[in-house]
């Protein structure tokens, strides 16, 4: 066999398996774009510093650790997006470092107790296909309670719905 047809066919070989490993990849990740929305008047203020999906199998998969303070309202606000493996995932956690609410203009910081919010995602969780963007929204319809010292607690009812 000449040098230049061994080489050839390496070469061919070469593509083929970096095709396989590409198309593997493809098919077992998907992307997920997170985003938040309140049916609230006044406004609210998350800074969220961690967003987790729970998986089936069991697994907690981070979709992002970047801090972004975001405004609760009735438009979708964009939260985070990410790679991750194809699946179902049935719970989404946001890690809460500070919350604020503008209650007759005067700003209020509230507390996140645990400084966590776990989310069911409802009508059959999150379905993450391959080569896809899911999409999730998360609704909190912020309940907020007051301590009697001028002090504020969120004790949200909050679920999370795959839009496509």
């Amino acid at each position: 066999m000449k040098k230049g047809s061994l080489i050839s066919i390496i070469i061919i070989i070469l593509i083929i398996v970096a095709l396989a490993g590409a198309g593997y990849y493809y098919s077992s990740y998907g992307s997920v774009d997170v985003y938040v929305t309140t049916g609230n008047s006044d406004p609210v203020y998350l800074t969220v510093t961690s967003i987790m999906l729970h998986s089936k199998s069991g697994q907690w998969i981070t979709v992002s650790n970047a801090t972004k303070t975001v405004l609760l309202s009735s438009n979708l606000s964009f939260l985070a997006s990410s790679t991750v493996p194809a699946g179902n995932y049935t719970e989404v956690r946001l890690v809460i470092s500070s919350a604020t609410v503008t209650i007759g203009g005067i700003n209020l910081s509230i507390t996140v107790p645990s400084g966590v919010i776990k989310i069911p995602i409802i009508k059959g969780g999150l379905k993450v296909s391959g080569g896809s963007t899911a999409k999730l929204e998360i609704l909190i319809g912020p309940h907020l309670i007051t301590t009697g010292n001028g002090k504020y607690i969120l004790s949200p009812v909050i679920t999370a719905v795959q839009l496509s």
